[in-house]
């Protein structure tokens, strides 16, 4: 089943008093056989990502905080961020860009879990998105907002992905989940009166509580907030894996196009949350069922690597061998969690209700039936 609380695992509690600041995670040196093509600016059709032409980089008016849902001008402290109010991150040129690119990129797959499917590897493929997803302005601003300094996924295949409506399904775009990664920031490509439904909206319980009353029938008056985007570009930053949210049907003949972007902690001794579950059966769904527990390896190994790092350079003194030995076998630990989920000798899956059917879901279109949720909204 999935982890309750990240927090609890050796890796983080252990380590509590100790701060790591780990660099982006490269993308591997070996390109050769990837699911997803490597493209430099050289092999695709797309202008040089440009900050000054691509971005606006409002800052959030205000942000939402967790756990009550108060409100406040930033978020004080890491792990505190429930979302913020929607503020402008592209420009119309920088809108423009990402349409077209996405155009170039349509979706392979079926629907895996609502009525949408996913466009990923997009920092893979292309180089604008990817140094878009890399630009240190974008990510200082998200990481004031977050109140800790953020970096993309660690599973980079799913760091920036595209979800569309299929126009004609029925059911809500997305079920009821909460994220398989730390943070998420979404943007719609569509202007405003081309979609009708897709709504985002959450349920502000803690988000255990909240599935329960989701299951009991019982979600209380006035806890589902809907969230508005705004104008193409106009994003919203949400600790995803901490809210209970979903996707009201779209009902129109376009398709929804939001753009999710995903990050984590840069302090590894910060939990990211990846859940391997999710990464399979959507990447199942998308046909290439071969990437997700490569990038899941990548991902926890770079994790594991840097915190070691952190370990020999944050350490101070101490002949306490106990101690000493203690910090190492949290690692161990965590390396023999992930080996685990690898084998299939474990499971992560975390599971989403889906309202079309009233109840706790597991079956994913398109894939064996399992639990699990997914990333995106």
């Amino acid at each position: 089943m999935g982890v309750d609380n990240y927090y609890e695992l050796p890796l983080h509690n252990h380590n509590r008093d100790l701060s790591y600041i780990a660099p982006i995670m490269p993308v591997p040196e070996c390109k050769d056989w990837l699911p997803y093509k490597f493209n430099t600016y050289a092999e695709v059709g797309e202008p040089v990502y440009s900050p000054s032409t691509h971005l606006v980089m409002e800052a959030p008016g205000h942000v939402t905080l967790l756990p009550h849902y108060t409100t406040a001008t930033h978020s004080p402290a890491p792990g505190m961020l429930a979302y913020t109010q929607p503020f402008q991150l592209l420009s119309a040129e920088g809108v423009k860009v990402l349409r077209e690119i996405v155009g170039r990129n349509q979706p392979e797959g079926g629907p895996s879990r609502g009525s949408r499917v996913a466009l990923r590897g997009l920092y893979y493929s292309s180089p604008w998105v990817r140094d878009f997803h890399n630009c240190p302005i974008m990510l200082a601003t998200m990481s004031k907002a977050a109140g800790e300094l953020l970096v993309p996924s660690h599973h980079i295949n799913a760091c920036s992905q595209v979800n569309f409506s299929v126009p004609g399904m029925s059911g809500a775009a997305e079920f009821w989940h909460w994220d398989s990664i730390s943070y998420v920031c979404n943007f719609l490509l569509n202007d405003p009166g081309e979609v009708e439904g897709g709504n985002l909206e959450i349920i502000k319980m803690e988000k255990h509580a909240g599935m329960a009353a989701l299951e009991g029938g019982q979600v209380p008056p006035g806890a589902v907030e809907r969230m508005e985007y705004g104008p193409p570009g106009k994003a919203v930053l949400c600790q995803g894996s901490e809210i209970l949210h979903h996707v009201t049907p779209v009902v129109s003949k376009v398709p929804r196009m939001v753009v999710i972007l995903c990050f984590a902690p840069a302090d590894v001794f910060r939990p990211d949350k990846l859940v391997l579950d999710t990464e399979v059966r959507e990447d199942t769904a998308t046909g290439h069922q071969a990437s997700g527990a490569y990038e899941f390896f990548r991902g926890r190994a770079w994790v594991c690597g840097q915190a070691l790092s952190g370990m020999a350079s944050k350490v101070p003194f101490t002949e306490d061998r106990q101690a000493l030995a203690g910090r190492l076998r949290s690692v161990a630990s965590e390396v023999e969690r992930v080996a685990a989920l690898l084998d299939g000798s474990s499971s992560d899956a975390i599971g989403f209700f889906d309202e079309s059917r009233n109840r706790r879901g597991s079956e994913y279109l398109g894939c064996e039936e399992g639990e699990g949720g997914l990333v995106g909204s």
